[in-house]
Formats: C-alpha cells, sequence, structure tokens
C-alpha cells in the first residue's frame, strides 16, 4: 500500500477538483442543461398529476385561481384575512420579538386564541370543516398555479424558482414518491439550491405591520453565520490545508447554471475526500475542544455526509445537470 503526505493528499485532491471544474464548465457551456427536453418530456409523463408553477405571474392566472376557490368554498379567507381577523382579537400592547410578554399579554394572547377558535366553529360549523376547505383551497391551487414570486417587486428570480420547482417535483415523481411528498422534497430542495431571503422579509414585514416587530429588523440584512475556523475554540473542523474552506457543510449558491453545477460538484469531491482519508479528517477532529469532538459534524460527519449532505447535493446535481434553470451559464469569478 502506498502511503501519501498529508501535503500530497491536498494536492491530488485540489488538482482532481480543478480538472473536474474544467471539464464540467467546458461541457455546460455548449449544453447547460444536458436532457435540454426533460422538461417537456415531464410536463407531458405527468400532466394528469402535476400543473407547473407559469414562470411569470399573470393577474388572469391569479383571477381564475381565485374564481376555482370562491365557487368551491364561498366562505374562503386566505392566510392574510385570517391573520387580521385573529389580531383583532388581541387586546393589549403587541408583543415584541426577543422580548418576554407580561401576563397581562400572555392572558390576552390565550383569549385571542380562544376566540378565534370560537369564532372558526361559528363560521365554518367545526375546526374540522375549517381545516377541510383549507386543504381544498391549496388543492385548486396546485391545479390552478400563479407564480407569486413574480407578483413581489423585491423578488428578482420567480422564473428561477418556479423552474426548480418544477423539475425537483418532477424528480420527486420520478423517484417514486406521491405528488404530496414530491412537493415536500421539492421545497427542501428549493430551500437548499435558490436563493429565497425574500421569505424572511416578506416574514419580517408581516410582524411589523402586526406590530410584533420593529422596524428596524427590516433595515437589517439576514447575515450568514459563519465559522471562525481561526478560533482555538471553534466548533468546527479546519480543513483549509484540504482546499476545503469555511465550515466544511456550507457551499454558496449562484444565480447562475455552470456556477451551481461547479459548486456542487466541488463539495460532492471534497465529501468524497473526506470519506476516503478518515485518519486525516479524525486528525482534524483531534485538535477541537473535547466538547466539539463528539458533535455529529466531527466524529459523527460520516453518517452525516452518509444520509445527508452527498445525498443532497446528488439531488441537486441531477436537476441543475437536467433541467435549465438558469439562462446564464457563465461562471462567476
Amino acid at each position: 500500500m502506498t502511503v501519501i503526505s498529508t501535503q500530497q493528499s491536498a494536492y491530488i485532491y485540489e488538482t482532481n477538483a480543478v480538472s473536474k471544474t474544467s471539464s464540467t464548465s467546458q461541457a455546460t457551456s455548449t449544453n447547460p442543461t444536458g436532457e435540454v427536453d426533460r422538461l417537456d418530456k415531464m410536463q407531458e409523463k405527468y400532466k394528469d398529476v402535476y400543473t407547473p408553477i407559469p414562470e411569470t405571474y399573470s393577474k388572469a392566472d391569479e383571477d381564475l385561481q381565485t374564481q376555482k376557490i370562491y365557487e368551491e368554498y364561498p366562505s374562503y379567507m386566505g392566510l392574510r384575512e385570517l391573520w387580521d381577523k385573529s389580531m383583532s382579537f388581541y387586546d393589549a400592547e403587541p408583543i415584541k420579538l426577543g422580548i418576554s410578554p407580561t401576563k397581562e399579554q400572555e392572558e390576552a394572547q390565550r383569549t385571542s386564541s380562544e376566540k378565534m377558535d370560537n369564532w372558526i366553529i361559528e363560521q365554518y360549523g367545526s375546526r374540522e370543516a375549517f381545516a377541510e376547505m383549507q386543504k381544498g383551497a391549496m388543492e385548486i391551487r396546485e391545479k390552478y398555479p400563479v407564480n407569486n414570486w413574480g407578483k413581489d417587486s423585491d423578488i428578482d428570480n420567480a422564473k428561477e424558482l418556479a423552474r426548480f420547482r418544477n423539475a425537483a417535483v418532477y424528480e420527486g415523481l420520478e423517484k417514486g414518491k406521491n405528488i404530496d411528498e414530491a412537493k415536500i422534497y421539492a421545497n427542501n430542495l428549493l430551500g437548499s439550491f435558490m436563493d429565497t431571503s425574500y421569505s424572511e422579509k416578506n416574514f419580517i414585514e408581516t410582524l411589523v405591520k402586526a406590530g410584533i416587530a420593529d422596524q428596524d429588523a427590516l433595515n437589517q440584512e439576514a447575515v450568514q453565520t459563519k465559522v471562525d475556523l481561526d478560533n482555538p475554540h471553534r466548533s468546527s473542523m479546519d480543513l483549509r490545508k484540504y482546499g476545503i474552506e469555511a465550515s466544511w457543510e456550507s457551499y454558496d449558491i449562484y444565480e447562475s447554471q455552470a456556477s451551481m453545477l461547479s459548486e456542487i460538484e466541488k463539495k460532492i469531491g471534497q465529501y468524497q475526500f473526506m470519506m476516503n482519508n478518515e485518519s486525516l479528517i479524525k486528525e482534524e477532529y483531534s485538535k477541537l475542544d473535547a466538547s466539539y469532538q463528539d458533535s455529529a459534524n466531527n466524529i459523527g460527519y460520516k453518517k452525516w455526509i452518509e444520509e445527508k449532505q452527498m445525498p443532497l447535493m446528488k439531488d441537486g446535481l441531477n436537476i441543475f445537470e437536467n433541467y435549465k434553470i438558469y439562462d446564464s451559464i457563465d461562471i462567476k469569478g
């Protein structure tokens, strides 16, 4: 058996990663989506199971969806209307995020919840009937979809979000999942490989309007927590000598077809290196404080990679290889 040094191992890994990225870049520059007609094939194959989300917002789509919902459920109320109704029963100072509620606020919260429950029963007959209505309305939305991302002027990747979600649903169905399972699968992948920062902003805006959060919260940009690998008391292994920057689980999201393919393939290469060089990785997590050595992302990294990280990356790779998510295919420098 040939024994190689740490430096040689790192060099081999980095050389292979660069070579793989280079070949990927060349391939995607000529055929960025692999099987270019796969989306059409999937639409035809599953036309009776799933209606894809349109790439752009249309008021006509929204009007049709609304019409269909109210034809089936004349007393239907949307989430915004239900939120407003619930808040109308709350009679106290708003509860602020990060501040423990007073006894008066807690009591007002309990009272408003009870009043809302009673109102639902009076309005719809029972909680079960209300839940059934909500489920039915959701099914109608899925049958007559609207690109609501495109309706929000602050969301600049509405088209790409729709493309990815549709592709992920189809791939879930291809895996043998039923339609509900496929949608959950698609939503999980959407949050893993697409920019969904809009959701946090919209959530904060809702809280501000309800008086639950301060206006200043809207002015604070979401900051991704990064591990300081130079900190001697860090919680994650320092694998930079092997070309694995930041915490080994992290990766970047780009708005480019080739860049996403390159990033995912890079992570797969890193995970393979970690799985194949257990002694080197063990040496790195042995340098951590004892309390961090036993954490799942250190001593349990192999199971974490096998059961979560590698399957996630392969699912993402499958979508970006076979579907055109982004019109841009240039790798960002």
